[in-house]
């Protein structure tokens, strides 16, 4: 682009000098160009042009519009992205003109930059340029990698970038996700990471729905594990501590087995992807938890004491030498907690709610580990049947009230997860004005801006030690050791100083020695790497 024709032929075309014929065609050309179409310039030649050289004539008779809209289903998955806060922004190597008009046939701003806007702005208005832009047209490969590479380390977003050419590869293997679109070159398939066997851009919607599926469900078994591990650990003990009285071992070690099995069916779920992206935020996941630990044992520590202190129809007796129908009331009470909670977990509104329904394998799951620690209960423990009443209706009250409670707190700590999307089927786009598209974009930007984990979450630190022996006949172990996290990894004497996307490096082998040249391979947001010896 923009290089010297310096072919020893230098063919001419009649009136190239002349402005106002330059002008007319330039004028159609953008006429066209402003309707979505890509022209191409038709010239002829009478005889043979080679022969002629210089002397060849050639005149310009027409232009040929070139039309490529796009599928028919675009327009309608652009919109479901949008509504699942998915922002798309269009890269293309057309003129500026036919983006614009193919942005708006899709649904899309029209804010269009050129390749040259990019080029000639400064860092700053440049990330400014790609964090704003609807689109970007007339663009080199480089362009694109440089779009990408921003989204994703100036803004922390996660960032997935489709294409079919050699041109996309760089973008492509610069993208968390990378999309290598159908029919694509062997180029596009290798540098992306999932690549589409059929048409179109709507498998990349399902597949977003379908994560976020998958995260929803990890999430409950997450919090539900750790939740249940403080119910049992703090209600056991405080009740050892505070009273001597000891449940079973072999009925505990029996009820960690029960929950493990019956948890087993939260992998088949059903789950609703959200409209908001969700994240792995450690934090909020460890003060859920503990909001489910700790209520529910509070509320049934208080359940069990006020059984012991006050004589209500078959009391229990948490004296040391406690008798085997308080340890089955103790322990009923928590197979029921741990097993009912998860119904609570697996939803983020009020977990009776006709669209989220559990599963049949998971509702027959947990209820045949309920009806297995009620046998246990009453035939090996001795639970008296009034008592098992009481525990069942005190848990059934427990799991409406907590779980209203948890919708508030959830709120409390910024927990919320947006409006459910009720299928995988596309959303029909509605016509749109300009203001529209702009207030809808804002909103996608500023759950972006919510979405962005921060700098110690993003980064990870790894250690890379090196063994080397020293005195006493190598008895004695030295090791080097250096965190990516400082930027440098030290290398046989050399430092590498780590700022690059894949880094390989070799070191010796942490388990021996004399074992050289083995490689680690480090994963680091930044580009390039420079080596100080």
């Amino acid at each position: 682009a923009g290089s010297v024709d310096d072919h020893e032929l230098q063919w001419k075309i009649d009136r190239f000098d002349d402005d106002a014929y330059i002008a007319l065609i330039g004028k159609r050309d953008k006429m066209l160009s402003d309707n979505g179409y890509k022209t191409i310039g038709i010239t002829v030649c009478e005889g043979d042009a080679r022969e002629l050289g210089d002397y060849a004539i050639w005149k310009f008779v027409g232009l040929i519009p070139l039309l490529d809209p796009p599928r028919h289903d675009t327009k309608d998955t652009i919109a479901s992205l949008h509504h699942a806060c998915v922002s798309v922004k269009m890269i293309t190597g057309d003129h500026s003109n036919v983006a614009k008009e193919t942005a708006r046939l899709v649904g899309l701003g029209t804010n269009i930059y050129t390749g040259e806007d990019m080029r000639n702005a400064s860092q700053e208005v440049k990330k400014e340029i790609i964090f704003n832009a609807d689109g970007f047209a007339a663009v080199l490969p480089s362009d694109k990698r440089e779009v990408v590479s921003t989204v994703r380390n100036e803004f922390g977003l996660v960032i997935g970038m489709t294409g079919d050419g050699v041109n996309d590869a760089p973008a492509l293997s610069v993208a968390q996700v990378g999309i290598a679109v159908f029919g694509a070159t062997d180029a596009a398939k290798n540098a992306a990471d999932l690549i589409l066997t059929e048409p179109g851009l709507k498998p990349i919607y399902g597949a977003i729905l379908e994560s976020r599926r998958i995260f929803a469900r990890i999430k409950a078994y997450v919090v539900y594990r750790i939740s249940a591990s403080i119910i049992l650990v703090l209600t056991l003990s405080i009740v050892v501590v505070a009273s001597g009285c000891n449940v079973n071992t072999l009925y505990v070690i029996i009820l960690a087995l029960m929950n493990d099995i019956s948890m087993i069916p939260v992998a088949y779920d059903k789950a609703k992807a959200t409209t908001n992206p969700q994240l792995p935020e450690t934090k909020k996941l460890i003060e859920v938890s503990l909001y489910y630990g700790l209520v529910q044992t509070v509320l049934g520590l208080g359940f069990i004491y006020l059984m012991h202190y006050f004589d209500i129809n078959d009391p229990i007796n948490l004296e040391r030498r406690c008798s085997s129908e308080t340890q089955g009331f103790i322990w009923y009470h928590l197979v029921l907690v741990t097993e009912m909670m998860i119904f609570s977990v697996r939803v983020p509104y009020f977990f009776i709610n006709i669209s989220m329904i559990p599963s049949i394998f998971l509702i027959m799951s947990v209820a045949l580990t309920c009806i297995v620690g009620a046998l246990i209960s009453i035939f090996a423990m001795n639970l008296s049947t009034r008592n098992f009443v009481w525990i069942t209706t005190f848990n059934i009250g427990t799991l409406v009230l907590v779980d209203i409670g948890k919708i508030w707190f959830e709120i409390a700590i910024g927990d919320t997860e947006g409006e459910m999307i009720a299928s995988d089927d596309l959303i029909e786009a509605i016509p749109m004005t300009d203001t529209a598209k702009h207030l809808s974009k804002m909103y996608r930007y500023k759950v972006h801006e919510e979405s962005v984990l921060p700098i110690s979450d993003r980064q990870h630190k790894i250690i890379v030690r090196r063994r080397t022996q020293t005195g006493l006949g190598g008895l004695m172990t030295n090791f080097r050791e250096s965190s990516i996290s400082d930027g440098f990894i030290n290398n046989d004497g050399r430092y590498r100083y780590i700022s690059g996307v894949a880094v390989s490096h070799p070191i010796s082998d942490t388990h021996s020695a004399n074992r050289k040249g083995r490689y680690r391979h480090v994963i680091y947001p930044l580009v390039n790497i420079h080596v100080i010896d």
